[in-house]
């Protein structure tokens, strides 16, 4: 489980960071606004957390502002762990996306747990959902659009988006697709790039961004770049 903590007080994140990775939590750590933009602008979004600890008041501006311009990404949960009591702190964080809010002083054992708890129920949500650029489909409906085109996949093209998706950023090997494809069957060199490249012409027109990326004895990944 990765998580990504913005807050301040780096004595009380030093706590947090230690006590969440003796839990198996990995934590990436923001200490401001501008910060956790600049992590924003490495990654593109935060879709490969599994959660956010986030902190309302921060010194260069609010963690709703995090939450309100979209920089966090579409689909991760977030968590406010923050001094701010009042309900109207509270329900301006609902209101801005957030699924848990938890005030300081608290116990670490409880963050974990909320945490934990949160993740889970947000993957078993999230996970017919995949987003990337202006590619959104929604597997168990099996709906699949490139901005306002509608794509229109082959049940092969379905089952290898599905698994470039599963591992997303990560690259998939030859071998894995062809095991998952084709099960059992001689299939020849022919048949696995015509898939592909059917597949990446569905996905990617001449004025999009390529999304489908051969990556050399790597296999093949569905992310923004090819590095």
């Amino acid at each position: 489980m990765l998580v990504l903590l913005v807050e301040d007080d780096r004595s009380l994140a030093a706590q947090l960071i230690d006590f969440l990775q003796f839990e198996g939590i990995e934590v990436d750590y923001a200490t401001s606004v501008s910060s956790a933009k600049e992590i924003a602008a490495q990654t593109q979004t935060y879709t490969h957390y599994d959660a956010v600890i986030l902190d309302m008041d921060l010194p260069d501006g609010s963690g709703l502002n995090l939450l309100s311009e979209h920089i966090l990404g579409q689909g991760v949960p977030v968590l406010f762990c923050t001094a701010a009591t009042s309900l109207e702190d509270k329900l301006a964080a609902f209101s801005a996306g957030a699924l848990d809010y938890i005030t300081k002083p608290f116990a670490l054992p409880e963050l974990a747990i909320r945490l934990k708890i949160l993740a889970q129920k947000q993957a078993s949500q999230t996970a017919s959902i995949f987003e990337l650029d202006s590619l959104f489909i929604d597997f168990s409906l099996k709906i699949a659009k490139r901005g306002e085109r509608a794509l229109v996949l082959s049940p092969q093209q379905w089952q290898l988006v599905s698994l470039l998706a599963k591992h997303s950023p990560k690259p998939v090997s030859k071998d894995q697709i062809l095991a998952h494809i084709w099960p059992d069957q001689d299939v020849n060199n022919n048949m696995y790039k015509s898939l592909l490249t059917r597949l990446r012409r569905n996905i990617s027109k001449a004025t999009e961004l390529e999304l489908i990326h051969t990556i050399k004895s790597q296999g093949v990944v569905l992310r923004c770049n090819d590095e």
